[in-house]
């Protein structure tokens, strides 16, 4: 008996050591670093000044590529988009919802304005982020050079999704692709760590949780400069939120309880017992009587967004200024960017372009960028970076750029570390 105690307590404290060890950082995170964060945050917005207005074109904050009801693999229904996107000042949600078969008929699932956010469907199939913006089947069986050509032919946005993985770039058709993606940045992740970080802080610190699986694109970013330099390929930010990544509950007409695990998938269906019904709450709007989540709708919707410069909140100006490039992305869980603009000047002072333009180099005098927070910009010409400026900067100004593909980042220094915050579309001056 004496063995088998001492033996017992060697495990036991063995096993309260793994704990405490897994526990550490996600510990360490919650009391020290992410309170930090949030202090720092606070203050940052203070900083905030409006830019002068710079185009007569109006800024909307819109998501792309995102995932709903219709996708197999998302349980999301207008109760959850709906108030997602006005909690973040949202204007428009660009769907992407998996096809159900080959053929492929628009409009689907959510279509128009729902209490002033704009719903538009689309569809993510073979590597290609679609909207038709009509009505129209796509025959998803034929090759995918003469999809995208049928798509564009007919006024509909073709970008490449998940750029991370083998496109045919020389492809003359798709007119974007993505720079950063949500969901390919957590490829190179070890799980574990994190869904232990969500545990401990997912509730109260949820956009830090989620900030810790950031990685600047560089290879992807790098990619984007080179086929700019060929023509031009409008990039954008994507979500890709299915609201997935949870365990949820909720009753069937039996009267029993089925529960729903990652990627939309029932796991299992219970009777409601003295054992489990502590679990259970009242119905939410979507029937759910429990969640525990991490990929939500709201923390999607903050984490990054699409800023388009448009002239009104309507699917023919949104794409028409999309496919023009008139667009900027920026991390808004960090600050909400709205304001920023990159534009040319004439030598009379007068803006000749802005961002996603072609000016003629005779038409530059100067390039400018402002920015409602202050940070580091720096300008970008033709993949190579051309000028850094220092870290408390509202605006910059370059002379005379000469000809190239110049679009700007801005880099904002966030708990003593300088993070990405802002990618533009280029400018080509030629």
């Amino acid at each position: 008996m004496r063995i088998f105690k001492y033996t017992f307590l060697v495990f036991l404290g063995l096993l309260l050591l793994i704990v405490a060890i897994a526990l550490a950082p996600a510990l360490w995170r919650r009391w020290v670093v992410y309170p930090g964060l949030e202090k720092t945050a606070v203050a940052f917005q203070q900083l905030r000044k409006e830019p002068p207005v710079g185009s007569s074109l109006n800024t909307y904050r819109g998501v792309m590529h995102v995932h709903s009801f219709w996708s197999h693999d998302s349980e999301g229904t207008l109760f959850d988009l709906v108030p997602a996107a006005k909690q973040n000042g949202i204007d428009f949600i660009f769907l992407t919802d998996h096809p159900h078969g080959n053929l492929d008929t628009f409009p689907r699932g959510y279509h128009g304005l729902y209490e002033g956010v704009w719903i538009e469907p689309g569809s993510e199939k073979q590597g290609f982020a679609v909207w038709p913006l009509d009505t129209m089947v796509i025959d998803w069986k034929a090759d995918k050079d003469t999809v995208a050509k049928n798509l564009t032919e007919r006024g509909g946005l073709v970008f490449y999704s998940h750029t991370e993985e083998p496109h045919n770039w020389a492809n003359p058709y798709y007119q974007g692709m993505e720079i950063y993606n949500f969901h390919t940045d957590t490829k190179d992740e070890s799980l574990l760590p994190h869904i232990i970080n969500f545990m401990v802080n997912g509730k109260k610190f949820r956009r830090w949780a989620f900030r810790e699986m950031f990685d600047e694109q560089t290879t992807i970013l790098a990619r984007w400069d080179s086929l700019n330099q060929q023509r031009k390929i409008v990039g954008y930010s994507a979500v890709d939120t299915h609201e997935n990544q949870n365990f949820r509950a909720r009753k069937i007409p039996d009267g029993r309880v089925q529960w729903i695990g990652p990627n939309a998938k029932p796991i299992d269906t219970v009777k409601v017992s003295f054992w489990n019904r502590w679990m259970f709450g009242e119905p939410d709007a979507n029937g759910w009587i429990f969640k525990w989540m991490i990929d939500t709708y709201p923390e999607g919707f903050n984490y990054i967004t699409n800023y388009v410069l448009a002239d009104t909140l309507s699917v023919a100006s949104l794409a028409e200024h999309l496919k023009k490039g008139h667009l900027y992305t920026a991390f808004k869980s960090l600050a909400d960017a709205r304001g920023f603009l990159f534009y040319a000047r004439n030598r009379a002072g007068e803006i000749s372009g802005i961002l996603g333009d072609s000016v003629r180099v005779e038409q530059v005098g100067s390039l400018e960028a402002v920015s409602p927070f202050p940070g580091q910009f720096r300008l970008i010409r033709s993949g190579q970076t051309g000028y850094i400026s220092d870290d408390s900067q509202y605006s910059c100004r370059w002379e005379q750029p000469g000809k190239g593909v110049y679009r700007v980042e801005v880099h904002l220094l966030f708990g003593g570390k300088r993070v990405p915050w802002l990618y533009s579309n280029p400018i080509f001056i030629y």
